[in-house]
């Protein structure tokens, strides 16, 4: 299985050409010039570099939180302690205790970013836990429910209702993810960012796609069902350059006040 910090930067490229840009400028219509920024789930920290890159902040304070010490410190050998004139800080936690611990010591920031996060925690702690340090929360790339390989294969529609019951019943959060966030808090602005990847593929999608045929395969046979004949088969098209793979996700900016 291809490591978490390696899956994370094979995806940025197809990140950067999903997001949802009407979403993304109202986020940067309700920075400060020099916004302080906690970013939950930060993995390798692709998100700061792409909001200087893009133009979004060019100074400021971010505070990247992560529980994987090996995701968090591929990101901190990369791009050191500043990116533009933006200071990075990294934070090997759980985000939730890094935004306890800020709130008991008056600690604010003046948003929270959280990429592909909000469908991996529970919606209503997380949103009561970061209303105490900020006002607006960004959750782009927020799993809606739906996803979808081709060409078709007999087996899709039993894995991926074992993953989604796998999504529901083995960790927080859940297949709905974006409409769980939505209904926590208030949205602000909210529009789709679906991935998709085709052949012939661009650099990176193949360990995308990689990645994902094992975290379905895992996750299906956590839920007692043997999924590994339809993996294999998924692999060889992928070997063969015909995988073709979609997944509905939500940007959201939502108000957590």
């Amino acid at each position: 299985m291809t490591d978490h910090a390696t899956y994370l930067d094979a995806k940025r490229a197809l990140d950067d050409r999903s997001l949802n840009r009407t979403v993304l400028d109202r986020f940067a219509a309700e920075l400060p010039p020099e916004p302080e920024v906690l970013e939950v789930g930060a993995g390798t920290a692709t998100m700061v570099e792409r909001l200087v890159d893009w133009g979004v902040i060019d100074a400021g304070r971010w505070v990247a939180v992560d529980a994987r010490e090996d995701a968090l410190s591929a990101g901190e050998a990369r791009i050191g302690g500043v990116v533009g004139d933006v200071a990075v800080e990294f934070r090997v936690a759980d985000a939730f205790d890094v935004a306890s611990e800020a709130a008991a010591a008056g600690e604010r920031f003046d948003a929270v970013v959280g990429c592909a996060f909000f469908d991996v925690v529970d919606a209503a702690p997380a949103v009561d836990a970061l209303a105490e340090v900020a006002p607006v929360a960004y959750a782009p790339i927020t799993y809606d429910g739906e996803t979808r390989f081709a060409p078709p294969d007999p087996d899709d529609e039993a894995v991926l209702d074992r993953y989604h019951r796998h999504m529901r019943e083995f960790r927080p959060g859940g297949p709905d993810g974006a409409a769980a966030l939505a209904r926590q808090a208030t949205a602000i602005a909210e529009g789709p960012s679906p991935w998709e990847i085709e052949p012939p593929y661009e650099s990176g999608e193949r360990t995308v796609l990689a990645h994902l045929l094992d975290t379905v395969e895992a996750a299906v046979g956590e839920t007692g069902y043997d999924a590994s004949d339809w993996a294999a088969r998924r692999r060889r098209a992928l070997d063969d350059g015909r995988l073709r793979y979609e997944a509905a996700n939500r940007d959201l900016l939502v108000r957590l006040e």
